[in-house]
């Protein structure tokens, strides 16, 4: 416990080293001119009780008010923005400055203490910014947040999340009595402290837009490749403590080494599935005397889709010697967690071994699991035996099958994997979209019209036309909607939703290449042709929906 909050204290402190700290820092910089030493003090622990709270206890808000997750954000929005307001006109400046002086003076009556310069105002900024800043999550916000997710918080989450909001306070603090030293020791600034108040209000207003349009998520993005991550938490003791926390006792340990056929103590169970195909439920306790191998997939993950026909021929090889295969299917999308759907793309894909449809991830937290695909490889007593994570060590998994199943190795060759670069997986809905153009400026939740003009460079994403952009997934709102892509790849796929009776057209470096219909929601091949750059332009009917694209290299 007291290496957690120590570490945790020690994150919080070299977060101020990292970009997520952009969308408060014209905040903090101009606290030292719009207040007095005591308004320094009102923002940091106002940004601390507020980032703790709500980190804690957001959720349970939401559920228990029925308010939709981003109201309290926006409020928070709209706080700041009224900050930046007050502070760049002299009237609002002087009007604020009355109300809260007199609300201070209620206060100080009645706890008897000295005035204090802007230290409320200091304080309510500082809440808004608790609410609005989301810092990089390394191990021990992780740990934090799913156990937020699982409704496991105890004592000590809530004691880490204040140690990690202390840590990234100290900093802050240094920060704005820096700017205030600064200030106060050059005559020339000193002199010109209106017009340096009114400047930085004008930065915690555009920093306001920024935020309520999400442009600060693709500044941090593009920031974060040219800054290297500090991750003191990254260390074998940190990692113990954290699973000590997590209550993990079963798969994913400081132990295990991937690939490497171990014993790693006893498996957690498969709980809390919704739904079964290709089989009656099953339990690793009724498969005792069986090999298990579980696999985490989902339907629209080209990864785990080329995982898919080895997985099937091992199945077919060696169930009859006592190898079970169960496809744990974890959705990544909401419409991955209908079992319609599922049942359809698994019958699509040729699976036949169980599938266990795992929509509210109880097997996944139960696994620690954080990839798609993850393979789990158990032997007849119900021990964990082995890990990998992702594509490949196709012939070290199945001699490890062999060997569990009391066979002798066999030469197996490895496919080659090529080394060559090609774009990586690219989201489309607002959560994770970081590939668009600048150009197309994204609006959450609102039908909008979009036209990009430049040249789109490597891996970049542009919009024409009208779409609704929503967390996970854009929609077409007309029939004229244009997704473009510039690629680097031999293969194309893109998730796709909805239905029309119009083909979606696929034009390749400015010439139609294909069309083809929607008949489900599932992950289409665009492209396959050999590696190389090209420009991707695909014409969407009205009502279709887009998730993300995947890549892929095989000619």
């Amino acid at each position: 416990m007291l290496i957690l909050l120590l570490f945790a204290f020690l994150a919080g402190i070299f977060t101020i080293l990292s970009p997520c700290i952009l969308p408060i820092l014209p905040a903090l910089l101009s606290a030292g001119i719009a207040g007095g030493k005591k308004r320094a003090f009102g923002i940091v622990i106002g940004l601390i009780v507020s980032f703790t709270f709500f980190t804690l206890s957001l959720t349970a808000i939401v559920h228990a008010t029925g308010l939709p997750a981003n109201t309290l954000r926006y409020v928070a929005i709209a706080l700041l923005l009224a900050f930046g307001l007050i502070m760049i006109f002299p009237k609002w400046s002087a009007w604020f400055a009355k109300v809260t002086s007199q609300v201070a003076t209620v206060g100080q009556k009645l706890q008897g203490s000295k005035p204090s310069s802007g230290f409320w105002s200091g304080i309510v900024l500082g809440i808004a910014l608790g609410l609005l800043w989301t810092p990089c999550a390394g191990p021990i916000l992780a740990a934090i947040t799913t156990l937020v997710a699982t409704q496991s918080i105890n004592t000590a989450a809530i004691l880490i999340t204040l140690a990690y909001s202390i840590g990234a306070g100290i900093p802050m603090l240094f920060l704005i009595y820096g700017g205030n030293k600064i200030i106060q020791s050059s005559h020339f600034l000193s002199s010109h402290s209106e017009g340096l108040r009114q400047f930085f209000g004008g930065l915690m207003v555009l920093t306001a837009v920024a935020i309520a349009l999400h442009w600060d998520m693709a500044l941090q993005a593009k920031i974060t490749s040219y800054i290297p991550p500090v991750l003191i938490e990254n260390n074998s003791a940190v990692k113990k403590a954290l699973e000590d926390l997590q209550g993990n006792t079963g798969a994913v340990s400081s132990n295990i080494k991937e690939d490497t056929l171990g014993n790693y103590g006893k498996a957690p169970e498969i709980v809390g599935i919704v739904n079964w195909i290709n089989s009656p439920p099953l339990s690793l306790m009724d498969l005792q005397g069986k090999v298990v191998l579980i696999d985490f997939w989902t339907y629209s993950c080209i990864n785990c889709v080329r995982t898919l026909p080895y997985l099937e021929k091992w199945y077919a090889d060696y169930k009859d010697d006592g190898l079970v295969i169960i496809g744990v299917h974890t959705p990544e999308f909401e419409f991955e967690k209908d079992p319609t759907n599922v049942t359809a793309a698994a019958m699509r894909l040729g699976v036949k071994y169980p599938i266990a449809q795992d929509n509210d991830y109880k097997t996944w937290v139960a696994y620690h699991n954080h990839f798609w695909p993850a393979h789990y490889l158990i032997d007849k007593d119900g021990n964990l035996r082995m890990v990998h994570y992702g594509e490949g060590d196709y012939a070290g998994t199945e001699n490890a099958i062999r060997e569990l199943l009391g066979m002798a190795p066999a030469k197996i060759v490895e496919p080659t994997v090529s080394a060559r670069r090609v774009t990586p997986e690219t989201y489309l809905g607002m959560e994770r979209g970081k590939s668009y153009t600048l150009e197309n400026s994204l609006q959450l939740g609102k039908v909008a019209g979009y036209d990009y003009k430049t040249p789109l460079k490597s891996d970049q994403v542009g919009l024409k036309g009208k779409w609704k952009v929503e967390e996970q997934r854009i929609t077409s709102e007309s029939s004229n909607s244009y997704l473009d892509l510039n690629f680097l790849a031999g293969q194309v796929y893109l998730v796709l939703g909805g239905s029309s009776s119009t083909k979606v057209q696929v034009y390749l470096d400015g010439k139609l290449n294909k069309e083809f219909p929607m008949d489900r929601d599932r992950m289409y091949t665009l492209v396959d042709m050999p590696y190389g750059m090209h420009q991707l332009s695909l014409k969407i009917p009205e009502g279709v929906s887009a998730y993300a694209f995947t890549f892929g290299d095989e000619k």
